[in-house]
């Protein structure tokens, strides 16, 4: 009964990530499009390196490929260990705010889901 309520768990906390990222997808895409159609330049790019405590591989890997797929940010690279990953961010205003995001929102919500 047990590993069915996790597994429930699991599967809600999957649906609530979907309706999170596609907001966060929307957003994102909104702000480079006005920036793009717009004559003011709001861009501040950067390379920020981002500390990583998920444990599976597979966790990891979505967290990266996540980052990329959201239009302002791409994965740059890893480090052998795999704890720490390069991010470049077009709009990196705030370099803590943007490292709080990355661990506090997407990253605790992938390890609710894999780990």
């Amino acid at each position: 009964m047990k590993k069915v309520f996790s597994f429930l768990l699991r599967v809600f906390r999957f649906i609530l990530f979907v309706f999170y990222y596609l907001k966060e997808l929307v957003l994102s895409s909104l702000y480079v499009a006005w920036d793009i159609i717009t004559p003011t330049d709001l861009m501040k790019p950067g390379i920020v390196e981002v500390p990583v405590d998920l444990k599976s591989e597979t966790a990891i890997i979505a967290f990266a490929n996540l980052i990329s797929m959201t239009p302002g940010s791409l994965t740059m690279d890893m480090s052998p260990d795999k704890k720490k990953i390069y991010i470049h961010a077009m709009y990196l205003h705030d370099k803590q705010e943007f490292i709080d995001k990355m661990k506090n929102e997407l990253e605790h919500k992938i390890r609710q889901i894999f780990d």
